[in-house]
């Protein structure tokens, strides 16, 4: 099995189960394994750490279960409340999403 490989088992058998890493929400009305990561605010830059205060969060959800890379503005339901995503990515089969509660103008 080659690094690309491993990491892809490693995604959906380590890191997205709930006995492990991962937790279960309701994203837009599926039951999925996300990771929250409020850590991640601090750790991308200080205007992002006024995303705390603000009501944001940095998930992180495997492509295969959203389907689709959400845009800056896209609304998003996180366990029956309304969420806008700010900034989206997606890295080797894995979206990494910072959300807010507030509808943007754009992304910072």
């Amino acid at each position: 099995m080659g690094f690309k490989e491993q990491v892809e088992a490693d995604i959906d058998n380590v890191f997205f189960k709930t006995e492990e890493f991962a937790e279960s929400v309701v994203i837009d009305g599926k039951p999925v394994p996300i990771i929250l990561d409020n850590d991640a605010l601090q750790g991308v830059s200080e205007l992002y750490a006024l995303g705390l205060a603000e009501g944001e969060q940095f998930i992180f959800i495997r492509e295969k279960d959203m389907h689709r890379l959400p845009q800056p503005g896209d609304a998003l339901s996180k366990d029956g409340k309304d969420w806008y995503v700010r900034h989206a990515v997606c890295n080797m089969g894995v979206f990494s999403i910072r959300i807010g509660r507030e509808r943007s103008s754009g992304e910072y």
